[in-house]
């Protein structure tokens, strides 16, 4: 048989032989084999009483019986002990060799299996939901690491977000020291990358003691300290393994409470029932002093404007929710001003992409980077528009900037720039899609709405700085741009 199995395939060893039943169950014992090759008749020991022991000690190799009876009962109870194939002597040769392929594919994924439930691939699995709940894994669970369906476990997840690749080497290294040197749990160490977190599963948690307030008074500092403060640190009771993704969605929800409670602590379901919130409102006049940064493009004045949201924010504990409701108005207000004052073009700004970055915002310093980037975009947009439009058309987009607030004309800006008026007027229309005209109006009536936000200045004096012959005119123009007279309009935004 040893010198067939060779011929089938070289990968196959022989790793012992035994004459009798008794002396393969001490062999099998000892020496482990993949797959076991067995008679029904043998001495001492018959092959399926030796098989029904092997199976009782928790013995799963796979087992072939090559044997001469036929016999139903026989090949029933092979059936009942899990036995891969049950081949009548004479065994030809290629149904030896087809019941050994099957043999290797089972060894194959019984393999797969066990990469799938070691303990890092299990939590894995386990917190993005592929670790599927079925008969097999419960029991493997339970075998190699006795962690029991049911079993309460403890989940401490730290984000590190932007700074992920700067400080991944410390966390894992202290996240993997309290793994093999605390006493009292086992636990699992996972690296998430791909969400820029560390994840720490607690199982067999010794009862009698608070996990939850070991963490938050040991672990946290010591990650808050070892990573300059930029550890975001959560826990989350879960009711057993395959309850671990919903506690994982549950704990990345309650993460922008960090926003709330500062750096320093811990941020959990626990602590959460406890915190006393108090209604946050929009700081009064923050609009109108945004406004006025935006179309001034004062970065100094902004800056000031959004010290004063976080200071409000900040100044006590507010629900999260809330806070990024005051976030969003703050946005927004710089959005819509440069709507209607600079013809912002939003095709390169992505407005749904920086409200998502906004919802999932854990940190201040997040928060920051959101809007200094948006009022940079704002700011600049403008000047950006410009180059795509021909030399021509820049100098005479210019020279309705300059001369706005003097009535300037199309054949006034067609005599300086040495072109015909017919020319000018249709190079206008093709490269902006409006005419000369109708770019003037526009800009006069920004440049009204940016005086009637901006100053106490009366609507005669308005008139004048802006080009139109009276305050009338002007307001039927206005009207006719904006839908609402100039002094509603100055109400409205104040």
């Amino acid at each position: 048989m040893e010198g067939i199995l060779k011929k089938l395939s070289p990968s196959y060893e022989v790793i012992g032989k035994a004459a009798d039943g008794q002396e393969g169950l001490d062999l099998i014992r000892n020496l482990k084999p993949d797959v076991i090759l067995l008679d029904i008749r043998m001495p001492d020991m018959d092959g399926l009483a030796m098989l029904s022991e092997l199976r009782k000690e928790g013995i799963a190799c796979q087992a072939l019986i090559l044997t001469a009876y036929s016999d139903f009962s026989y090949a029933k109870k092979a059936l009942e002990l899990g036995v891969r194939s049950y081949l009548l002597k004479p065994v030809r040769v290629g149904e030896l060799s087809r019941a050994m392929a099957a043999v290797e594919e089972k060894l194959s994924q019984d393999e797969k299996r066990d990469v799938l439930l070691n303990r890092e691939s299990m939590v894995r699995g386990a917190m993005t939901g592929i670790l599927i709940r079925s008969e097999e894994t419960i029991n493997a669970l339970e075998k190699s690491y006795q962690i029991g369906e049911k079993e309460t476990l403890g989940l401490f997840v730290v984000w590190l977000g932007t700074h992920f690749e700067k400080n991944k080497g410390i966390t894992a290294r202290i996240l993997n020291e309290v793994s093999g040197h605390a006493e009292g749990f086992d636990s699992v160490v996972t690296s998430f990358e791909e969400r820029f977190h560390f994840s720490m599963l607690l199982y067999h948690m010794k009862k009698g003691k608070d996990w939850e307030e070991y963490f938050a008074s040991v672990v946290v500092p010591m990650l808050e300290s070892n990573t300059g403060n930029q550890a975001i640190c959560a826990w989350m009771d879960c009711g057993g393994i395959f309850e671990l993704a919903e506690a994982g969605k549950r704990l990345y929800k309650i993460l922008d409470w960090h926003l709330t409670l500062g750096p320093g602590v811990m941020v959990s379901e626990r602590l959460l029932r406890s915190v006393q919130v108090y209604p946050l409102g929009y700081p009064p006049e923050m609009n109108v002093r945004l406004k006025r940064a935006v179309i001034r493009r004062s970065a100094d004045d902004f800056a000031d404007c959004m010290k004063e949201l976080m200071t409000a924010c900040q100044n006590g504990y507010h629900d999260p929710k809330e806070i990024k409701e005051n976030i969003l108005i703050f946005l927004w207000t710089i959005v819509n001003t440069a709507r209607e004052y600079m013809a912002l073009e939003e095709s390169g700004m992505k407005l749904q992409s920086v409200l998502s970055e906004v919802m999932n915002a854990f940190t201040w310093e997040k928060v920051e980077d959101i809007l200094q980037t948006l009022f940079v975009f704002v700011i600049r947009e403008k000047k950006d528009s410009l180059r795509k439009l021909s030399p021509l058309i820049q100098k005479a987009k210019r020279l309705i900037h300059e001369y706005y607030g003097s009535q300037i004309t199309l054949e006034e800006a067609a005599r300086r720039l040495s072109v015909s008026p017919e020319y000018l007027s249709r190079q206008y229309k093709k490269e902006t899609g409006i005419s000369f005209s109708e770019d003037l109006r526009r800009l006069k009536v920004e440049k009204v709405k940016t005086l009637l936000v901006g100053t106490t200045l009366n609507l005669t004096k308005i008139a004048a700085m802006t080009g139109f012959s009276d305050p009338k005119y002007m307001s039927k123009v206005f009207r006719e741009e904006v839908g609402v007279l100039p002094a509603e309009y100055r109400k409205m935004s104040t």
